[in-house]
């Protein structure tokens, strides 16, 4: 398979994403360690939804979980950046609620690179860093420790994802060669 023949191809442990398509093959070879990597194509789709989401903020439009809060808070409209951020954030940590063992690394590389992969569809207006940083946890092997048991409701896989993107923050914790280790200081390792 050719890298114009997929949104995915294996080449020496290499995955390249670009949100179009996955298979079951290539997230089985991120799983056991393949490295990844993102497609130029598809980072300019990820920097066009993000253009349109800060446009949104830098016209004070009012949109839903953008510019103001989420469920009973939508009408609250949030009137800097700077809010709107402290709300993202708040939102991981209050939904990063899941307890129990840690799931196998192999099940949260393979979820890391689903979620890269969908995120690079250019739909959800995420900042091209965010993709980029979780690229970095899976390329240096420093996975996000996600209890195995836990959910937000109907947003099912919200809680979990939470802790897969805590680390970003340098809040939660990674395992690093088998162990777990604070986020933040797991995180100087990438410096």
């Amino acid at each position: 398979m050719s890298h114009n023949d997929s949104a995915l191809f294996r080449e020496d442990h290499l995955v390249i994403l670009n949100g179009v398509d996955l298979t079951i093959d290539h997230v089985v070879s991120v799983s056991k360690g393949a490295h990844v990597k993102i497609d130029d194509l598809a980072r300019q789709r990820v920097i066009r939804a993000r253009e349109a989401v800060d446009h949104c903020v830098q016209q004070r439009e009012v949109v839903y979980g953008i510019t103001t809060g989420f469920g009973s808070n939508a009408d609250i409209f949030l009137e800097s950046e700077e809010a709107a951020l402290k709300l993202q954030e708040n939102l991981m940590i209050t939904h990063a609620v899941c307890v129990g063992d840690p799931l196998p690394v192999p099940v949260v590389r393979a979820m890391i690179a689903i979620r890269v992969n969908t995120l690079l569809r250019g739909h959800s207006g995420i900042r091209l860093q965010i993709l980029d940083r979780l690229v970095e946890l899976l390329n240096h092997d420093l996975i996000p420790v996600i209890p195995d048991r836990g959910s937000v409701g109907a947003s099912g896989d919200l809680a979990p994802l939470c802790h897969m993107a805590l680390p970003i923050l340098g809040r939660g914790e990674l395992i690093v060669d088998g162990k777990r280790v604070p986020a933040m200081r797991a995180l100087g390792l990438l410096t």
